[in-house]
């Protein structure tokens, strides 16, 4: 399969770009260092800065380890942000979850104040890092697409509506896909523009990639939300039935299983749509159809 041997030797330099831009254990304050760590290194498919590099190397007509090699730290970077997030929404007063990507959740581990601070710190070491690019102008704009989805337009911004909706029990299915769009999709949104920027694409290429991520954030979403109905442990990174525990509304809450299946196709299809015209596309079409593959 194309897709899983070209992802597997992306994905080894993926993990060596953020161990090399990491601080070490010993680093002081060694409990914080040790934290963010143990959420990077804890497993994980690396799916950003994976389809961020699939991208650029789409836009550059030719797949170039060697090339990816000068675009890693914004890879890494968009790692440290993802992690991130999952060391915060793991935390008691959000989603309560005791473990992550097979291990033990950060605040379990290391407690709930080193866990939110190790999220902050590698939020702020991400931004670091992205500027390390050599083009400066570039990495100014690409740091600019993070900040914007870490923020209250992007991430932020949709964890604060799922926390007040959910308190409130009012969440209508507009409401949830703005959360899933925001908490999901503006980073897969910058991961896949960040590439665009790197490569220069016209406004026209930019805007439709943009679209592509929208919806294959949204529908891995929605499929996640399926997952978690459906008790499929082992395709998560967490265990199932948390939405549940947690009394969430999900789109199996709102529309049925097999109507939020539908809704997974009809988003993929569109992501699909979007892509296949552009050359060189055969592995963003193939990470399509795995997406797809995970409809239970």
């Amino acid at each position: 399969m194309l897709l899983a041997k070209y992802f597997e030797k992306r994905r080894k330099a993926v993990n060596k770009a953020l161990d090399k831009y990491l601080a070490p254990e010993d680093t002081k304050p060694t409990s914080l260092h040790k934290s963010m760590r143990h959420t990077i290194f804890a497993g994980g498919k690396r799916l950003r800065p994976l389809l961020f590099i699939a991208t650029y190397e789409m836009l550059r007509g030719r797949k170039d380890l060697r090339a990816v090699r000068k675009i890693l730290p914004v890879a890494a970077a968009l790692e440290m942000v993802h992690s991130a997030s999952l060391i915060h929404d793991d935390l008691p007063f959000i989603d309560n979850a005791d473990q992550r990507r097979g291990e033990i959740s950060n605040h379990k581990k290391f407690g709930n104040a080193i866990a939110i601070l190790a999220g902050d710190a590698l939020i702020t070491k991400s931004f670091e890092t992205i500027l390390k690019i050599s083009n400066k102008d570039k990495a100014l704009k690409c740091l600019q697409l993070l900040i914007q989805a870490c923020s209250t337009r992007g991430m932020l911004g949709g964890q604060v509506i799922e926390i007040t909706a959910f308190q409130k029990k009012r969440v209508k299915l507009h409401m949830l896909r703005d959360i899933h769009l925001k908490k999901t999709g503006a980073l897969l949104k910058a991961s896949i523009q960040m590439a665009s920027v790197l490569m220069e694409s016209d406004k026209q290429i930019y805007n439709a990639l943009g679209d592509f991520a929208l919806n294959i954030g949204l529908a891995y979403q929605v499929i996640d939300d399926i997952l978690d109905e459906v008790g499929a442990d082992e395709i998560l990174d967490k265990p199932s039935g948390e939405d549940l525990r947690n009394r969430k509304v999900t789109y199996p809450v709102l529309l049925g299983v097999e109507e939020s299946k539908s809704q997974a196709i009809k988003l993929l299809k569109d992501a699909k749509n979007v892509i296949k015209y552009m050359p060189n596309n055969e592995v963003l079409i193939e990470f399509v159809d795995s997406i797809r593959d995970r409809i239970p």
